[in-house]
This record gives C-alpha cells, structure tokens and sequence, in this order.
C-alpha cells in the first residue's frame, strides 16, 4: 500500500487534555496545526444511545477487541472508547476517542494540596505558581463544577449524601468536589426529558445524555471552530522520527476503519511534533522509536516513575441509601492530616448493580502511591509493557492508609463494614514514564530532540489525588511555552 505524504507546521498525536489543550492555545495565536486521533468521533445526540452502557455492553466499550475487564460479555470488535493492556502486575486503561480520557472518566477535578503536590512535582515545578495560574486556567477551560444544592438534595442523590453523613461523624473533611459536568443536562435527566445516565451511574463508557463536559465539546470544539486545527480522526500513529536534515519530524500513521481494517498509510512531516497520546501512547510511541534507533537519545530515564493511584473499595451494613442511583462521585474525603500512614482521598461513585433494599456506599480515590511502575519495550509485539511492583513494601503501606480511614469510618458508623478495598490492578489513573525535568525539561520539551514536546499525563509520577485537573493545568503550563516557541523560534 502506497504512502501518502503531507506537510504541517505543527502535528500534535492525541486529542486528550494535554493534545486539546495544545490544539485550543495554537489555535488562539494563529497556528496552523493537525491533530492526529486514533478514535473515532462520538457525538452525542437526542437517540440518546451513542455510546454503550454497563447495562448493554458491546463493541463501542472496547478499543478493537471481543474483551474488556469492564464486562463479562464478548464484545464485538470496534474502535470503542476504552483500550485494554495487560501488564505484569497490573494492568491499563487508555481513553480512545475524540476527547480522550474526558469521554468515559467521573470527570473529577481535584487540585492536590501543597504538601501532596510538594511531594510529587515540587523539584520540577513551583506550586505557588500552579495554584494562582495554571490550576485556575485548566478550571475555566474545562469549565467544572460541583454538584448543585438542588441536584445534590434530591433522592437521585442520598448515596452522596448518605457518604457525606458518614464523614461527618467519623470527623473527615469533605468538599463537593468540581467535576466535569454539565448541571443542566442532569436535570433534564432527572425530570425525564434526557436520556437517564449521570443519574443511573451509567457513565463508564461514556454519557449519553450529553451531561459530560467532555473535551470534544468544549476546548477542542474552540480549537476547531478557529479554522487553524485540523482533526482526523482514525489516525493510528505507527512510529515517529528525525526528518532528514533536522528540519523537523516525520510521523507515519495509518487511516483505519470502525473495525479498525487499515485503508491508507500516510507520512507527515513537522517542523514540530507534539506527544499528547496519554500516558500508554506516548510511552508506546517514544520507547518504540529509542529501540528501533529512530530517538537513540532518549533519556535512560523513558519508561520509568510510573504511578498509579487508584484505590476501590465497598462499604456496606449502613441505612439503605439508594446505592445505585447519583453519578458521577461528588464527594471528596479529604483524610489528609489526620491518617498516620499517608493522605487518603476518597470519592464516593454509584454501584448500578448494589443489591436492592440494602445500604452500600462504593468509593474510588487516591493514595500518594509512589511511582514504582515502569514501561518496557517488549521487542516480539513491539509494544510497551507496564512492570508494577504489587508485593513492594511501599504499596502495602498505602493499602494500610486506606484500611485506617476505612476503620474509622466503620468505628463511627455502627454496623458498617468493609467488603472489599485495593489499589486496583487495572488502571484508569496510570500516568508517568516521560519524567517531567528529566526527559524533559520543564516546559515538555524532550532532551536532545529540538522540536519535539510532549504534553500529557506521562510527565507526571502521580499527585495523590485524581490526576485530571493536574494534567490539564500542567498541559496549559508547558503549552504556553510551545506557543512562544513556535511564534518566536529560539
């Protein structure tokens, strides 16, 4: 099959927060540049059933394959929102789409406090800077908001408020944390004239009632509107490399099909080239070109500080609390101070299969996990492998954390128990491998390859909370010095 050839000024890989946050900035200061998506398109529309639910799963829930760990039935192949890497000792989840990750997460935007953030960024970033700019910014861009008193007293949502009662006896901080979500959409769901889906907690795999403030419909819909940003969609990048004569990068990609069948080859060149594929396609891409010699200078450090903070666990034996109803979590646990073993977040979520008639209260959250995990080119497959720790020390530490705010939660509310708990073994929140300050400095601009720039959630070991607002924020930051850097070229 021939290879079709083009030319752009900019290509950015990935239309999650950091690609469509690169494409929105670009856009504003007049860039021309192409945006390379391997999804396809999901727009939301009044049939209310674009995408698939836990309720009816099919192909639209998984990235090319019959399986998925988020369900028992065998799909048919699709190029669906979620794709799923088995890993040894733990597992990944990627976002596939346009949007990315913002198509089929809770949409929670927690900003870490200064300490947790210390930890993680504070030798490559300052957090005064942060807090005052760049978490701000990524706020308004995405636009978030917590849950509204009217939709939060509702009987659609006692499971939160049943969790935020919990807390407040066993003397927990809580807040309603900014979430991704359009309100008004909700209420129309709660009145009956939208599809039910926030409501229900049938957002897994996306939210048919158009109720996700998801980056397809917001930031990367500015960009586009501009006329400067170039969508395609479909676009499978293969593998990137030096142009002749160091005039920029070439990046193959292959146009695909919704069952992902190849119909053309393609090789763009760049003067510059932005990595925004999400923590496994970004590692994939960089690792594959460092052993294939096409970026021999990569840093020794590519692959590495990979965290993930995720933590499940199930409550049950309080009052009945309407258990299955009230999505996405609007209720942060801010066990930050008071748990000796380490900072415990934790984010109440519906459960649509809670035994009916009985009180359960789910949560999924975070621990400052440290970032012990680490990708790997497997050279049979060509592909990365994500090598976790399970058994380290420091893990079980952090699995201790979330079992003492778990037993004073219990202590203080008779009855309840724990049924189950576990920083989970399939992860939605990995980030990391591409070392902010290291393998890049710290605008994301990678060592030793002028012109190339990666932008999204690999930069990061982790902050201890759920990652998204990080990753918007920091994406902002080192945006703003790419825009300098293709407006006036050093």
């Amino acid at each position: 099959m021939e290879r079709q050839q083009h030319r752009a000024d900019v290509v950015i890989v990935g239309s999650g927060y950091g690609g469509s946050i690169a494409a929105l900035r670009l856009a504003e200061a007049g860039v021309d540049a192409v945006l390379l998506e391997r999804g396809r398109r999901w727009p939301v529309d009044d049939a209310g059933d674009t995408f698939a639910t836990q309720a009816a799963p099919d192909g639209r829930a998984a990235w090319l394959s019959e399986t998925s760990p988020l369900t028992d039935a065998k799909l048919d192949v699709h190029t669906g929102v979620l794709e799923f890497v088995e890993g040894s000792g733990m597992n990944v989840l990627a976002g596939t789409g346009v949007g990315g990750a913002s198509l089929a997460t809770n949409g929670t935007m927690c900003e870490p406090p200064a300490e947790l953030f210390r930890r993680t960024l504070g030798d490559v970033l300052d957090h005064r800077e942060m807090h005052e700019r760049w978490y701000p910014e990524a706020r308004e861009l995405i636009g978030c908001a917590p849950i509204p008193d009217d939709v939060y007293h509702s009987e659609f949502y006692r499971s939160a408020r049943s969790f935020a009662d919990q807390l407040d006896k066993a003397g927990i901080p809580w807040d309603k944390v900014d979430l991704a979500v359009d309100w008004d959409v909700v209420r129309e769901e709660m009145a009956g004239t939208r599809v039910r889906s926030q409501i229900d907690g049938l957002n897994v795999f996306g939210v048919n009632s158009g109720a996700q403030r998801s980056l397809d419909r917001t930031v990367l819909a500015r960009a586009e509107a501009s006329g400067h940003i170039d969508v395609r969609p479909l676009s499978v990048v293969t593998a990137v490399r030096p142009a002749e004569g160091g005039s920029g990068y070439h990046v193959d990609y292959e146009s695909i099909d919704e069952r992902g069948e190849v119909l053309r080859r393609h090789r763009i060149t760049a003067g510059r080239l932005v990595l925004s594929a999400g923590t496994l396609g970004t590692n994939r891409l960089l690792l594959r070109a460092r052993e294939s010699g096409a970026l021999p200078a990569l840093h020794a450090a590519l692959g590495t500080r990979v965290g993930n903070s995720e933590v499940i666990t199930a409550r049950t034996g309080m009052d009945e609390n309407n258990a299955r109803q009230g999505g996405p979590a609007a209720i942060l646990a801010r066990d930050w101070e008071d748990n000796p073993l380490g900072p415990v977040s934790l984010l109440n979520f519906p459960w649509p299969q809670a035994p009916e008639g009985e009180g359960w209260t789910t949560t999924i959250g975070a621990v400052p996990a440290p970032a012990l995990g680490a990708f790997r080119h497997d050279p049979a497959t060509d592909d990365v492998v994500l090598h976790w720790p399970a058994d380290d020390p420091a893990l079980e530490r952090a699995q201790s954390a979330i079992g003492h705010t778990l037993d004073r939660l219990n202590e203080a509310n008779p009855g309840s128990r724990t049924a189950f708990s576990r920083i989970g073994t399939t992860g939605g929140n990995v980030v990391g491998g591409v070392p902010l300050g290291t393998v890049t400095d710290d605008a994301g601009r990678v060592d030793g390859y002028r012109g190339l720039y990666v932008v999204d959630g690999s930069l990061l070991p982790g902050t201890g909370v759920p990652p998204a607002l990080t990753v918007a924020a920091v994406a902002a930051r080192v945006t703003s010095t790419l825009v300098r850097d293709v407006v006036r070229p050093r």
